[in-house]
């Protein structure tokens, strides 16, 4: 891992997946339970801790990780406010396949000026067989 990379402190409190292997666009679940965090009522600046530990990125393969915000205990009114793409390069953006590491999404839960209490992430599969599962966790760093 790169000295580059600042984990934080873990908090069992702000982990929104554990380890597990995804083939189907799903929430983020700790022990086989979605999970979201109450932010409560004012900004959070924070970061998301993503590390990936299996990705597709293999012809056609695209995954991707959003860290979601909602005041409405995500029944509706949800934001991405970080995304990771990772796959095949020629999926995505730029011009490399993205991967198997350790990535920090910086987010605030304010959209538009209006603080979103809630947070989750949410992984989308694009590809209807991925060759490979999805297989990450994430927790929150607050700044």
């Amino acid at each position: 891992m790169s000295r580059n990379v600042n984990l934080g402190t873990l908090d069992e409190l702000r982990i929104l997946k554990d380890a597990g292997a995804i083939t189907a666009s799903a929430a983020g679940t700790v022990a086989t339970v979605a999970k979201k965090i109450n932010l409560g009522d004012a900004r959070t600046d924070a970061k998301a801790i993503v590390n990936v530990t299996a990705a597709g990125t293999g012809t056609g393969e695209k995954q991707v990780i959003n860290i979601q915000v909602s005041d409405d205990d995500f029944a509706a009114d949800i934001y991405n406010v970080a995304v990771l793409e990772l796959g095949d390069a020629a999926q995505l953006v730029g011009d490399t396949d993205v991967g198997v590491g350790t990535y920090e999404l910086p987010f605030t839960n304010v959209v538009n000026g209006t603080v979103k209490k809630y947070v989750r992430v949410y992984a989308t599969i694009t590809d209807v067989s991925p060759d490979t599962s999805l297989n990450y966790e994430c927790h929150l760093v607050t700044q």
